[in-house]
């Protein structure tokens, strides 16, 4: 490990604070046999479920469920009829039911600020979770598992002001999410934050492409020298970790006239909260510019952040050191996305889903990475100004 002040300093308070990080090799998505969705459902809520499908996921499990409309659960007062979503925590957080706590809380405080996140349905015994045990495979090894309900949800279509329109909710969010605080997160880091990209040199061997590997390993050494001695000067704050588009609930623009495949749509609501850390708030832009790249095919990939930029400056500021370095955290989060796909495909090669970023990331990071910092950037002020 490169000793770098910064880095050694979060190392030592990690261990201190007794997080634990996911270690390459460590297999933590839980194992559902057969008829375990019906049974749990019907068991801890009370609901008959008439069908049910695995929706895609990386570390937890997820099931899109429809019911029948009778309930013997006192705590729902109307049956959803468009379905509810089933979430089985992974083996790591099913031993610190607290992220459930938090993140529950979280979600409450958004809500009551005007900003729509899932809701919680209480099971018979009026909880929000419940821990269970799980045979895997019938083998006798026992795992404990959490899980809660919530309503299901839909995606996002991609349009230049739909990235103004994402850009803006992320800066509502920000501004909402101030004053938040739970202890959970005094402490709580993932290997998917940001501010883990030293450790992802653990699991670059899985990069077999040489170009890949050699810009991979340069974006981590770029981040260690670039943006880790900046810490201090980035503004701090809880964020949502993951806002990508499958994270995203949008609706249609009311009045367009315009064919229904090219309409604009708005943000309606924001999903899965299990990523939040009390971090840097420009992560999450970057974060989101990621994605956004990623699923843009209408316009040049690199403008894609100045609309973005736009829609957040209409309600919320970067400052100057966190401006300097988005470009580095997007190549970032960028590598990360890739680089963990590649290593949850090897770890478990039926979850193709792990590399859906690879589909187009690799050549949006190899376009972003080689475009200069100073060109970027231009393009992306031309286009927030012309929002003014």
């Amino acid at each position: 490990m490169e000793k770098d002040q910064h880095c050694s300093n979060e190392t030592t308070n990690d261990e201190k604070n007794g997080v634990k990080l996911q270690e390459p090799g460590e297999i933590i998505k839980p194992l559902i046999p057969d008829g375990t969705v019906p049974e749990l459902v019907r068991r801890l809520y009370g609901l008959t479920v008439e069908e049910w499908k695995e929706l895609d996921s990386y570390d937890d499990k997820n099931y899109h469920i429809l019911v029948d409309m009778e309930t013997n659960n006192p705590h729902i007062n109307e049956v959803w009829e468009h379905g509810y979503v089933l979430k089985i925590l992974n083996t790591m957080d099913s031993k610190r039911p607290i992220i459930v706590e938090a993140q529950l809380a979280i979600q409450k405080h958004l809500r009551d600020r005007g900003i729509c996140t899932q809701n919680p349905v209480l099971n018979i015994k009026g909880n929000v979770m419940s821990l269970e045990r799980i045979y895997a495979n019938g083998n006798g090894e026992e795992e404990r598992y959490g899980d809660y309900i919530a309503k299901s949800c839909t995606q996002c279509h991609m349009y230049p002001q739909t990235f103004y329109n994402i850009g803006k909710f992320v800066g509502q969010m920000h501004q909402a999410l101030k004053g938040f605080h739970h202890p959970f997160y005094d402490t709580f880091t993932t290997l998917w934050s940001l501010s883990q990209i030293p450790k992802l040199s653990e699991f670059t061997f899985v990069v077999k492409n040489k170009e890949d590997y050699r810009v991979v390993t340069e974006i981590i050494k770029s981040f260690k020298n670039e943006v880790i001695p900046q810490f201090d000067k980035l503004q701090k704050g809880i964020i949502h970790g993951d806002i990508n588009e499958q994270n995203l609930l949008v609706y249609e623009v009311e009045g367009q006239t315009i064919p229904k495949e090219e309409r604009v749509s708005d943000i309606s609501g924001i999903l899965d909260f299990s990523d939040v850390t009390d971090s840097y708030i420009v992560f999450d832009l970057a974060i989101c510019i990621c994605y956004m790249s990623i699923e843009c095919k209408l316009i040049d990939v690199l403008d894609v952040g100045g609309h973005v930029l736009a829609g957040y400056f209409s309600c919320a500021e970067l400052n100057s050191a966190d401006k300097d370095v988005l470009h580095t955290c997007v190549a970032a989060r960028l590598t990360q996305s890739l680089v963990m796909g590649l290593y949850s495909n090897f770890m478990d090669p039926s979850n193709t889903y792990v590399l859906t970023t690879g589909k187009s990331g690799w050549p949006v990071l190899h376009k972003y990475w080689n475009v200069k910092k100073e060109e970027l950037y231009k393009r992306w002020w031309n286009i927030v100004d012309s929002y003014k």
